[in-house]
Formats: C-alpha cells, sequence, structure tokens
C-alpha cells in the first residue's frame, strides 16, 4: 500500500503504483510517502524517482546503530523500533525513514496506532495542515511517544488493580483473588513486564533517532521543528524513568505472589501431614 500526505494536506490518502506512473509529480511533490507492506514494483518506483535507497525487509532489522541511523548523500536514514499489536502478544517491529530536505519516506510491515491516526484528520486531537515535511514528521514522532506514554499508564492502572488483588484482606477480595489463581496472577504480571520492555526497547531507539535528526538534519530543520524535537527528548527521559519504576512494581508483586504460592502450599503440606498422621493411628 502507498499512502501520500501532499502539501497543505491534513492526512494520508491512498494510492495506487499506475497512479504514481501516470503522474511522477505526486511522488515528488508529496511532503510524505507511507509504503506499508510495499510490493519490490512500488519499492523500485520510489527509489528511481526519488533517486533513494529503499531498506529491504532485512536490512529494517539490523541492530547496529551505525546500520540504523546514517546519512547518505544529503540523505537521513532512521530506524526505530515501534509496538505493533497485529500478533497475539504485542511485539516490537522495525520501521524506517527516507528523509530528504523535501519530503520523507516511511517503510514498514506491520500497522501501528501512530499512523493510524493520520488515515482520518477526526482522528487526531489537533488538526491542521501541513507546510512542511518536517512538521509531519515531528507530529509522527510525538504521536508515536505519547502511545508509549499511553501504554505506560495503562500499565500503572492495571497494576494498581493487581496490588489490590493480591494483598487484599476483604473476604470478598480474598474469595475473587482464589477464583482468579495466583498462577494466573504470576502469568498476568509475566506479559506486563514483556509489554514494559517493548515499550522501552522503542523509547531507546527513539531516543537515538530524534538525536540523530537533531544533529544531523541541523540545515534542514524550522526553529519550531527543533524546539519541539528537542521536547520529545525530554519526554523519552521522562518515560524511561517512568517505565523503570513500572519495571520495579513487577518485580515486586512477582516476588510476592511467589512468595503467597509458596505460602499457600506449605499451608497444603502442612494438612496433608496432619491427615496422613491421622490415618496412621487410625
Amino acid at each position: 500500500m502507498i499512502q501520500l500526505l501532499n502539501p497543505g494536506g491534513d492526512c494520508l490518502t491512498e494510492t495506487t503504483l499506475e497512479e504514481l506512473r501516470d503522474s511522477k509529480d505526486k511522488a515528488t511533490d508529496a511532503f510524505w510517502i507511507d509504503l506499508l507492506n510495499p510490493e519490490p514494483a512500488e519499492e523500485q518506483f520510489i527509489e528511481n524517482t526519488l533517486k533513494v535507497n529503499i531498506p529491504s525487509r532485512d536490512e529494517l532489522h539490523e541492530l547496529e546503530a551505525s546500520s540504523r541511523l546514517f546519512s547518505e548523500d544529503g540523505t537521513i536514514y532512521l530506524s526505530c523500533w515501534l509496538l505493533c499489536f497485529e500478533s497475539p502478544i504485542p511485539i516490537n517491529t522495525s520501521v524506517a525513514f527516507v528523509v530528504t530536505g523535501k519530503q520523507f519516506v516511511s517503510i514498514r510491515y506491520s500497522d501501528h496506532h501512530a499512523f493510524r491516526i493520520f488515515r482520518n484528520v477526526g482522528n487526531r486531537l489537533q488538526s491542521r495542515r501541513f507546510k512542511h515535511s518536517n512538521d509531519a514528521l515531528v507530529e509522527l514522532i510525538e504521536a508515536v511517544v505519547g502511545q508509549i506514554a499511553s501504554m505506560l499508564r495503562l500499565i500503572e492502572q492495571d497494576l494498581n488493580s493487581l496490588s489490590v488483588e493480591i494483598f487484599s484482606e476483604q473476604h470478598s477480595q480474598r474469595k475473587q483473588l482464589k477464583k482468579l489463581g495466583l498462577k494466573r496472577m504470576v502469568q498476568r504480571l509475566g506479559k506486563k513486564n514483556s509489554l514494559i520492555a517493548c515499550l522501552r526497547e522503542s523509547s531507546v531507539s527513539l531516543a537515538a533517532l530524534t538525536g540523530y535528526f537533531l544533529e544531523h538534519g541541523k540545515g534542514q530543520l524550522q526553529p519550531g521543528v527543533t524546539a519541539r524535537l528537542k521536547t520529545v527528548e525530554q519526554d523519552i527521559g521522562s518515560l524511561r524513568q517512568y517505565d523503570a519504576e513500572l519495571s520495579s512494581e513487577v518485580g515486586f508483586l512477582l516476588d510476592s505472589t511467589v512468595g503467597l504460592i509458596n505460602f499457600e502450599q506449605n499451608q497444603s503440606l502442612k494438612m496433608l501431614s496432619v491427615a496422613a498422621l491421622l490415618v496412621a493411628f487410625i
């Protein structure tokens, strides 16, 4: 799928390779070209039209920082890890950006919340028409950071609920805890820990991407965009502290739950021992 954000536009619009071939100006004039699960012919067309290299699917998953952030012939190549919900368990997948002085291309093989909100102007909190490609790119990065923050808040709320259930004192709450089962609690905490790890990986990659873009895109960034990217850097730093605190909370709840499981098992063994003694005397 190919989507375009045109100058003065406010959202992505879907197009086809045939339409672009009929009018190459659509590609060269667009502020943002989004390639979702692109076909080889689509990749080749964008490469030839814009005179840039489009990373392949294998290249998107390079782990070395030098392979994920670099500049070549005035074009900046950026990659980051974003959370994807298409799999049964949320995982991070790689997204690449090819940034020129006039436009940028995003290449991805999975869908993400931050991209979805650009398909319909009504999905965004603030609707506005973009006057430069950098405005669109920084707003996309802000949307990703906002999604990470929202996910961490949801995790915190869930951990608070789990804490109440684990350490409940009221009879009704204890009954509900037994119904759910402590082992089930361990599974839920494990999933939360995996999700936090994914969000942390995404934050780290975004911090590297933002820092690199600020450093190597100085000549093409407007003052307003530079200020917004620096704010994003600060926000990511706050999120790193936030996820560290949540990780500690998960560890504490996990240790407490395992302790309760051991306690229940010991109580069961004591009861079995008493029962065995009674049977022996009978």
